[in-house]
């Protein structure tokens, strides 16, 4: 009964300019906007939802932003440019990470520029469960764009320290970083060559979480001996280290 009164509520041409108000024109997201062509996806559905119902009308001013945009936006093809995803971490979507990423799967020569499925849920898993990061010190390997790093520093952790090797991916790291004041500076960005067992174990000194995910692939964890991994254990060899990966089959 409440979905079918929230469903009705969207016919409603006050709701809808509250949605272009507090969504398509937030400060927030002008400031970091997604792709255009997300933003076209996102309102064709919500008019397609509006006009499935029997008794509606739509906002004049959505409508005419809407088919503005439709028509200068190439939906036949991908977009290939930098955007801005924004993931909230609860229901009512007050916590929120924002995040500067690639729109291609390979992009510069690396797949770290975009957030994967399994970063998204290493990311949930700690929503899901806060207190195995909560006054941690977290070390997140093959950090990529941040996500599932930038998440334990907003559900508790002490410090995070999101690593990785590629030079665009760090830089991205970076950017990311500082568009999220409100963890920024709980967050650490920092090359890491596992082949460096000297740098791995230095930086790896007072680590409590080791996370990562998509950095096993075609590997079990079993096969990553002599990786940063056996480095920081060594380094804490009296320590209780949780270590959480995410895999792909």
């Amino acid at each position: 009964m409440e979905q079918e009164e929230n469903t009705r509520l969207l016919g409603c041409t006050r709701v809808q300019g509250d949605v272009m108000k507090t969504i398509i024109f937030h400060e927030n997201t002008i400031a970091h906007s997604p792709s255009n062509r997300y933003i076209v996806q996102f309102l064709r559905k919500y008019v397609e939802k509006i006009e499935s119902m029997s008794d509606y009308e739509l906002d004049d001013e959505m409508i005419e932003f809407y088919v503005s945009l439709s028509a200068t936006t190439n939906m036949s093809i991908m977009d290939s440019g930098m955007c801005y995803k924004t993931y909230t971490l609860d229901k009512e979507q007050y916590t929120r990470i924002v995040l500067h990423e690639h729109q291609l799967m390979i992009s510069q020569g690396t797949t770290g520029l975009l957030t994967w499925e399994a970063g998204l849920f290493l990311s949930d898993f700690f929503v899901q469960h806060p207190d195995i990061i909560r006054d941690k010190n977290v070390i997140e390997l093959g950090s990529g764009c941040g996500l599932a790093g930038f998440t334990c520093a907003t559900m508790g952790a002490a410090s995070v320290l999101c690593t990785d090797f590629n030079g665009n991916v760090l830089y991205t790291l970076e950017e990311n970083r500082k568009i999220n004041p409100s963890i920024m500076d709980k967050i650490e960005v920092a090359d890491l060559d596992w082949e460096d067992t000297e740098e791995c174990a230095r930086i790896s000194k007072d680590v409590d979480v080791i996370i990562g995910s998509d950095i096993v692939l075609g590997k079990s964890v079993m096969d990553l001996s002599e990786t940063p991994l056996t480095t920081f254990c060594r380094v804490n060899p009296t320590d209780d280290i949780r270590l959480i990966l995410v895999t792909r089959k």
